[in-house]
């Protein structure tokens, strides 16, 4: 069987306009693996987002191939393959095939490939229902689950057992900001749009961490026309798709910031 593990850093989260600038790969299986990695420089800024995560800057890559000169290196490694591992492996996968049809080649068949990830594997193995963390969290066994009243009380003492056995002390600020739930994000009071890399995205649904702007000049556009038509989408998301000034990403980020509270 020939094995490759892969991981990639890029410039941000969306596929589409963000870039690979580091690709490691590894081919073959505990000792006989060898690792093999490219620093890549892109044609696009790094986000502050990105750069928090992976430290790289855009000065580090300088002097860095960019994706085209290596692709040839690279695809060997994954045309050969007949299982590809990744650690959310879907995020991984979804940039290489990017990169490529962005540097027009055509994308990688994987249809006869084994793709292996081992966060859904430990999903699997270790599901992560309120039951099963009771159990670990709490030692116990969850009576009544799924009625509102045993939830709630399981919940409070699932957190409760978290606290106590990774230590992270009752600062409700800082389980917050560990929650990943950012509100400071948030377009008005809900998380249906948020502020990242000073534009306004979509914070849900098919166009998540998309900019509205791009949607709303692309041939997606209609789905705009859906959510304002739609009544159980907030009326402040409404109010910036029907009134917002949908042409500029500065512009309806300057917007929503004086009409949307």
């Amino acid at each position: 069987m020939t094995i490759v593990t892969f991981d990639v850093e890029t410039t941000g989260i969306d596929p589409q306009k963000d870039q690979i600038i580091e690709l490691c790969l590894q081919t073959g299986f505990k000792t006989d693996a060898i690792i093999k990695t490219w620093r890549i420089r892109p044609t696009v800024p790094i986000s502050a987002g990105a750069f928090s995560v992976h430290g790289i800057s855009i000065e580090d890559l300088k002097d860095s191939p960019v994706f085209y000169e290596v692709i040839n290196e690279i695809l060997p490694y994954f045309k050969n393959a007949q299982a590809i591992i990744g650690y959310n492996i879907e995020f991984d996968i979804s940039f290489l095939q990017a990169e490529l049809v962005r540097n027009k080649l055509e994308p990688l068949d994987l249809k006869q490939t084994h793709l292996v990830d081992p966060l859904l594997i430990w999903r699997k193995c270790e599901p992560r229902n309120l039951g099963a963390a009771y159990q670990r969290f709490v030692g116990k066994e969850l009576i009544g689950a799924h009625s509102a009243e045993a939830d709630v009380a399981a919940a409070a003492d699932v957190l409760f057992g978290m606290i106590e056995q990774f230590d992270l002390g009752e600062d409700w600020e800082a389980l917050a900001k560990l929650s990943g739930l950012n509100r400071s994000s948030w377009v008005g009071p809900t998380y249906h749009l948020q502020i990242k890399d000073s534009e306004v995205v979509f914070g849900f649904g098919k166009f998540r961490n998309r900019s509205v702007v791009e949607v709303a000049s692309s041939e997606d556009k209609t789905y705009l026309q859906w959510i304002i038509q739609k009544e159980d989408f907030p009326t402040h998301l409404k109010k910036v798709l029907s009134e917002g000034p949908l042409n500029s990403k500065t512009a309806l980020a300057q917007w929503v910031s004086k009409n949307i509270k």
